[in-house]
């Protein structure tokens, strides 16, 4: 039987049709959420309300779009010492709230379903860049995380204690480069033994359509961003980082 997490998860719904299959794999998780909550964006997808409350599945409806930064923001309402935010393009599979978590737990830091380094970073082609999806045997630190992401919740308060450059983009970028700013907080790429520990069993096959926010964001902006907080004092990480804290 799963046992009850001190975890709330947040799925969004925007354009995408997948939100009940996403359902379906968090609510088959090897632990189980203490609340799930769907996130919708406009209205251009019908949500399964029978189906939200028959599992109990809360849902907030915003009749505009709040952005990249609007699902940060209402997780400030979780009475969790851990939250979750899922991308509206993953499936997660069943062990992976249970792998992410231990992680978190044991690294005190920011987990993601994949990582990037700074495209501004200036040992970039020093760093080693974790694969996007599938199995990873080792946790990898990284200056931000994407995808997918599980923290303790405390580390959204170092994220809205930074204004953005801009809400246009960088909701990845700004959590992870503000929690290390302000707490020191790190960002590890999850370590994945097998698939079922994966957030994507689908392995970026539902990331690819029209509605992939790399086609509309120009990266002049996104590179922006980190020059805003390599501006105000965060430091990118460096090999030597990479190679003392990844496991």
């Amino acid at each position: 039987m799963s046992t009850t997490s001190d975890l709330t998860v947040l799925l969004t719904v925007y354009r995408r049709p997948h939100l009940r299959r996403q359902l379906d794999a968090v609510l088959g998780q090897s632990i189980n959420p203490s609340r799930v909550v769907v996130f919708q964006n406009e209205n251009h997808q019908r949500l399964p309300k029978l189906y939200l409350k028959r599992t109990g599945v809360d849902w907030v409806a915003n009749r505009r779009n709040t952005g990249y930064f609007g699902r940060f923001a209402y997780l400030l309402n979780a009475e969790t010492k851990y939250v979750a935010v899922l991308d509206d393009d993953i499936i997660p599979g069943p062990r992976c709230l249970e792998n992410y978590l231990d992680q978190a737990e044991r690294l005190q830091a920011i987990i993601g379903g994949n990582g990037r380094i700074a495209r501004t970073n200036n040992e970039a082609k020093s760093l080693n860049q974790p694969a996007d999806t599938g199995v990873r045997l080792e946790s990898t630190l990284v200056d931000f995380v994407g995808h997918m992401w599980l923290f303790e919740k405390r580390f959204l308060y170092d994220m809205f204690s930074v204004s953005p450059f801009t809400t246009e983009t960088g909701e990845d970028m700004h959590l992870c480069f503000s929690s290390k700013l302000r707490s020191g907080t790190k960002s590890f790429v999850a370590r994945q033994p097998s698939l079922e520990e994966s957030c994507d069993i689908t392995e970026n096959k539902l990331s690819s359509d029209a509605h992939a926010s790399f086609r509309s964001t120009p990266k002049p902006l996104r590179e922006s961003v980190e020059t805003y907080f390599r501006k105000i004092g965060m430091n990118f990480i460096s090999p030597d980082d990479q190679l003392l804290f990844s496991s």
